[in-house]
């Protein structure tokens, strides 16, 4: 990439973000690399998300519905990536998010017989309810579904339905135990 080019992409981004801003005045937006459109991405009051954190609202890979949505007083830590790729995540209310979280709404297709890079997406986004933990180092991936008041234990992959008021750990996260 020239330094042109490089130039163009930093100051792209920093407007990304200050329009994120704006859009969304009640959050806390600190070093964030934001991309895509500001307008499918809702921050609820009292949201913190803290940087380098990379988010993109979108669509690609042949799906349009990407959005990202954020409930009230919600904590997104640091060195996470958070992307629709066309598919919505919604994060409810009074949730933490670790740092190094990775959490997708859509995956590249898998058919033998074409490349992967070829190929159309799929997934239908996540859903994260209200009153959720997901511990450090966790992959949210396509299609899970996490009830409220669960608990993500650290560097676990989920895909899937987690209970309300469980703990989910491990790769793949199955249940270890349940809130009380």
């Amino acid at each position: 990439m020239a330094l042109g080019d490089v130039a163009r992409w930093v100051r792209d981004s920093v407007l990304a973000t200050e329009r994120l801003r704006r859009a969304n005045p009640g959050a806390r937006i600190t070093r964030v690399q934001f991309g895509g459109d500001v307008s499918r991405c809702h921050l609820a009051d009292q949201v913190s998300v803290i940087g380098p954190t990379v988010i993109w609202v979108g669509d690609g890979g042949g799906l349009t519905g990407g959005r990202l949505t954020v409930g009230e007083r919600t904590y997104i830590g640091e060195f996470n990536n958070i992307r629709t790729a066309g598919a919505p995540i919604t994060i409810g209310r009074d949730c933490l998010i670790s740092q190094h979280i990775t959490i997708v709404g859509s995956n590249h297709g898998t058919a033998p017989g074409r490349t992967i890079v070829s190929q159309d997406w799929s997934g239908d986004g996540v859903v994260i309810g209200d009153d959720v933990w997901v511990g450090a180092g966790a992959t949210i991936l396509p299609g899970a579904r996490i009830g409220d008041g669960a608990i993500i234990a650290a560097n676990s992959v989920v895909r899937g339905e987690v209970p309300p008021g469980t703990i989910y750990g491990g790769s793949p996260a199955r249940q270890i135990g349940v809130r009380s």
